[in-house]
């Protein structure tokens, strides 16, 4: 295998501007940041759950074999 760089394929046709991505508006912003503060909340909360969640396991399973 090679790579070659003298032939774009396809080709691209020339004066041709490359199309910007778009930009969020007020909208998606608010959506983007309520997003990143979920996952931020749970990235915080999840290890307290889980450590919870396995005392509360051996707790039945010592429970359960007495």
């Amino acid at each position: 295998m090679f790579l070659d760089l003298r032939n774009e394929w396809p080709s691209v046709p020339p004066n041709r501007p490359e199309p910007r991505r778009p930009r969020l508006n007020k909208t998606g912003q608010r959506v983007v940041g309520l997003v990143l503060a979920y996952n931020i909340l749970f990235l915080l909360i999840a290890p307290i759950a889980g450590s919870s969640v396995i005392v509360a396991g051996i707790a039945f399973f010592s429970a359960m074999f007495r």
